[in-house]
């Protein structure tokens, strides 16, 4: 019995990392799940699509509770299992995940049955509004918020080739920063707007303020991105120790650009519906259009074949996500793919000075 014992306490997972940091990211993860319904449009509670005066159902009340409960006993016995060392954390992360994906499934079947079942659109005019201005006047990306990207990049080479270093992956890595933000820019700048059929004009006002506030900010990202490259490149090439201190600095730019989203994303909400629209527009008699057939996985995944935009807003977060009934949505997945089965087999390597 007592070698038992000694066997099991062998093969216990060791945990990776410090307990803090461990508990820290459960913590994250729960309250990013936690604040995705709180930040949606009062009108897509768990990503489906109900008319504004259904808003206040007890349904969705109930179903926002369920959801807030599921999230904090999952945290709660995320933390337990961290803090016995019973499973590796990465193992405890993964199912927490999952938990709280299929916690915000449920939810969502829980409304869309209602929603069937009592008919919530029977009688209503369904809509779909466009707004030409963000056509003929679009909001134009600050291009100079690039700047501090480019010059951090002609840093970080500059001293790695005047050091004679021979690893210049975190070089590649700002290169591709700089060579796939302006693409990525200028896809969500053209990117089909949200605009909704009950207040147009104020929605369109609201999603320009919106529109305006992602592009600056994922350019400004950039440049944090290439000045903790810069940091890490120092210490890759012993030009500086690697320190405690010498590594929360580094880092400090990657947290200042992930509260500055975070602090947006509050404010704005989801596509900007929390923003205070330019002028006063009354409701009209219109519902935006039922399109909750087009979507899957609780708002996550959108598929139709009939819509020619390439870029969609998801319904839940401040991002964007392809239309997988779109022929390119399929070719940029496929690259995707491929490269990442090719880094995975140490076919694409990073490449190294002189090599």
């Amino acid at each position: 019995m007592r070698v038992r014992a000694g066997l099991l306490r062998r093969e216990r997972p060791a945990m990776t990392g410090p307990l803090w940091l461990n508990l820290a990211l459960v913590a994250f993860t729960a309250a990013a799940f936690a604040s995705a319904p709180a930040l949606a449009r009062p009108t897509l509670p768990f990503g489906v699509r109900v008319p504004t005066r259904r808003t206040g159902e007890a349904v969705i009340l109930l179903a926002r509770r369920r959801y807030n409960r599921g999230i904090a006993a999952g945290a709660v016995v995320a933390c337990a299992v961290v803090l016995i060392d019973g499973l590796a954390p990465e193992v405890v992360l993964v199912g927490l995940v999952v938990a709280y994906s299929l916690l915000g499934g449920l939810a969502s079947r829980s409304i869309v049955a209602a929603k069937r079942e009592e008919g919530w659109y029977a009688g209503t005019r369904q809509a779909v509004t466009a707004d030409t201005s963000l056509r003929s006047d679009p909001v134009r990306p600050q291009w100079i918020l690039l700047a501090p990207a480019l010059l951090l990049l002609v840093v970080t080479a500059v001293i790695g080739l005047f050091e004679g270093a021979t690893n210049f992956s975190t070089v590649l890595t700002q290169i591709l920063v700089v060579v796939l933000i302006p693409p990525l820019t200028i896809a969500i700048s053209r990117a089909r707007p949200e605009i909704d059929a009950v207040q147009p004009s104020a929605s369109a006002s609201r999603y320009r303020e919106y529109l305006h506030g992602v592009l600056s900010l994922l350019l400004l990202s950039a440049g944090c991105v290439n000045a903790t490259m810069l940091v890490v490149s120092l210490q890759l090439w012993e030009i500086v120790e690697t320190t405690v201190p010498t590594t929360i600095v580094g880092y400090l730019p990657l947290a200042a650009a992930f509260i500055a989203w975070v602090v947006f994303s509050v404010r704005a909400g989801d596509a900007g519906h929390r923003l205070s629209p330019t002028g006063d527009d009354p409701e009209t008699r219109y519902e935006q259009r039922d399109d909750d057939r087009y979507w899957h996985a609780a708002g996550m995944v959108y598929l139709n074949r009939n819509d020619p935009a390439l870029l969609v807003h998801r319904r839940v977060g401040t991002y964007w996500t392809l239309n997988l009934g779109h022929p390119i949505a399929w070719i940029v997945l496929a690259a995707v793919a491929v490269l990442g089965v090719l880094a995975g087999l140490g076919i694409v390597t990073l490449p190294e000075k002189g090599a």
